[in-house]
């Protein structure tokens, strides 16, 4: 049964005037929008034979009835009498005599109020005496189906015959009484009349089956509202990620046209040093020249004025030869000079259109699906780009992604095989020379993978670990880890990625508890479960597979042991907002010889039953 908590007070006002829905001049009348209103403020919005529907703006064009062509919204003219039954039902005033006493009784058939004495009269009445009454109470403790009003016909002659039937004809279309039947909507005319009961049980199944597709129609909506609300942060987060890259490629190009403008000052120091000293030189040797022609001056000076004729005739001919050699520098009365120039080749107009053409932006189409799978509706993708490449494969609802170790990642002291499907721990002393690559690891030691796992779905991929222990190992050994993260730049941060609050990781360490190697699955720096694995002693050697699976619709991460068919933990509430990265570290080459191969994608042939139940 309906509460009268149940009833939205907002559901029996008028949206427009506030004022609460009545029979008389606040009668509530049904747009076809399905916006109600009273007639009152109908009138107010109608301009010449328009009424517009002041919620969603669709206009109606008025035949010469005007807002009479609306019908009646009775819904809420019976919960409006609901409400007032079980909560004022003392202000309820009889409708059947003039001295406003407070109604006892209801008349289903007439649909009015009455008092006590009203009654009395009602079932005296020859016309009214075999209708139904309720007293208050009875109403209180009834529906507000018990408000439901017959309607009667209202055609002159016909007043008060109930409608019982409903004429289908084309243009009709109405409910009519008996006697409409007779007279207006004969049989013999092509009229077709059907019980009111019958075309009612026809309707309703009918608009049963219209609100089954559409209840599908609304499911479908809201699972692609959700994906849209998805798309809008993805976007974020694409921007984000993009940004970053706009900003590590223009670095890059900044630090070579640094690179550039250091070489053309280097070479313009050079030169202007080189052209400097030859002018230094000659700028030498001509004070020297000045010098000497002045120091024989004086010289001549001297020995003219201060020395005897005999004295002045052997002097004379020392001054003579050095002025002969003086005398054979000859000083150009020009000279040229160097001076250095720059010239921007290449970095006017062509460089601007250069700049302008760096980079592009675009977008790209991704079309989404629904996929109904075992009784349940996930939102899936298909299209460019989801992005699809050669091997992967879908196992049920899981999706297994094929992908590698990513060869630009992985750090100079790890060792990755061609195919980029194995990571090793290298010995001590043994560096392999790499490409540069900006986003190598420099810190944690190993790689990432070559994709991340997108929303929505399952995702699952396994690890191959292959480890011999060749020094006994110590409580700081610390040896492989398998990991996800959601911010890719957090990775390179230390040597591990287990205490990030965006990283969930599966590890092995030597266990103090344990006195042996045991698997440890953290997240936020906080162990959440561990079991045994091995001994620590040399020789020990191990070879195990892990499984991990990745829910992101249920934010959820499974780690199993799929040589020994357990499983080891489930992680809970695992962010998902960002794309998570598959990253994998292997240490310790100076005590144990570690091998990670990836099977990914066309590599897995089924998934471990554990994790299909």
């Amino acid at each position: 049964m309906l509460r009268a908590e149940d009833v939205k007070e907002e559901f029996l006002l008028c949206p427009i005037c506030t004022k609460e829905f009545d029979e008389e001049i606040h009668t509530p009348r049904v747009l076809p929008c399905l916006h109600t209103f009273c007639q009152a403020c109908m009138r107010k919005i109608l301009k010449q034979n328009l009424l517009v529907c002041p919620f969603c703006k669709v206009e109606y064009a008025l035949p010469s009835d005007g807002i009479y062509v609306f019908p009646k919204d009775s819904t809420r003219r019976n919960l409006i009498e609901f409400l007032r039954v079980r909560k004022r039902s003392s202000d309820i005033l009889c409708k059947d005599c003039p001295d406003d006493n407070v109604a006892e009784d209801f008349c289903k058939e007439c649909c009015i109020f009455m008092c006590t004495e009203c009654t009395r009269a009602h079932k005296r009445s020859l016309a009214s005496r075999g209708h139904i009454t309720m007293n208050i109470q009875q109403l209180q403790a009834s529906g507000p189906e018990v408000f439901q009003k017959k309607q009667k016909c209202t055609k002159p002659g016909h007043e008060g015959h109930p409608l019982m039937f409903y004429c289908t004809r084309k243009g009709c279309d109405k409910l009519v009484c008996t006697a409409c039947t007779v007279c207006d909507h004969d049989k013999a005319k092509g009229h077709n009349i059907v019980n009111v009961k019958d075309i009612h049980r026809q309707k309703t199944t009918e608009l049963k089956k219209i609100f089954k597709m559409l209840e599908d129609e609304v499911n479908t909506a809201k699972l692609i509202s959700q994906q849209t609300e998805q798309e809008l942060l993805n976007i974020d987060i694409k921007e984000f990620e993009i940004e970053k890259e706009i900003e590590e490629v223009f670095e890059v190009c900044q630090k070579a046209l640094d690179l550039r403008k250091q070489e053309l000052k280097s070479k313009l120091a050079a030169l202007c040093e080189n052209k400097k000293s030859a002018m230094q030189y000659r700028a030498k040797t001509l004070e020297t020249f000045v010098d000497d022609v002045t120091s024989a001056k004086e010289f001549g000076d001297s020995i003219v004025h201060h020395t005897d004729p005999t004295e002045f005739i052997p002097l004379h001919l020392t001054l003579y030869r050095r002025l002969k050699m003086l005398t054979s520098q000859k000083i150009k009365k020009t000279f040229q000079v160097e001076s250095p120039i720059f010239d921007p080749a290449r970095m006017d107009d062509e460089f601007e259109r250069l700049v302008r053409s760096m980079g592009q932006l675009s977008t790209t189409v991704h079309t989404r699906k629904l996929n109904f799978r075992r009784g349940r509706t996930d939102i899936g993708t298909s299209g460019a780009p989801t992005p699809s490449v050669e091997g992967d494969v879908r196992i049920g609802d899981i999706f297994c992604p094929a992908f590698l170790f990513d060869s630009d990642t992985v750090h100079q002291y790890r060792e990755l095989s061609d195919d980029f499907r194995s990571l090793k721990n290298q010995t001590m002393g043994h560096t392999v020379q790499l490409p540069y690559s900006e986003r190598r690891l420099k810190k944690y030691r190993g790689a990432i993978g070559s994709r991340p796992f997108p929303q929505p779905g399952k995702h699952y991929f396994e690890v191959n670990v292959g480890f011999q222990i060749h020094k006994q190992l110590d409580n700081v050994n610390f040896l492989f880890e398998v990991g996800l993260i959601n911010r890719r730049s957090d990775i390179d941060q230390g040597h591990y990625v287990y205490d990030h609050s965006n990283a969930w990781s599966l590890c092995a360490q030597h266990c103090e508890e344990h006195m042996q190697l045991c698997q440890w699955c953290r997240h936020g720096g906080r162990n959440h479960a561990h079991t045994p694995l091995s001994a620590i002693d040399a020789g020990t050697v191990v070879d195990i597979t892990y499984g991990f699976l990745v829910d992101t619709d249920q934010r959820k991460l499974t780690v199993v042991d799929c040589t020994n068919q357990k499983k080891l933990h489930t992680f809970s509430n695992v962010e998902v907002t960002r794309p998570l990265w598959p990253v994998f570290g292997c240490h310790w080459p100076s005590k144990i010889k570690i091998e990670m191969t990836l099977r990914t994608g066309s590599d897995i042939n089924n998934i471990p039953a554990l994790l299909l139940t």
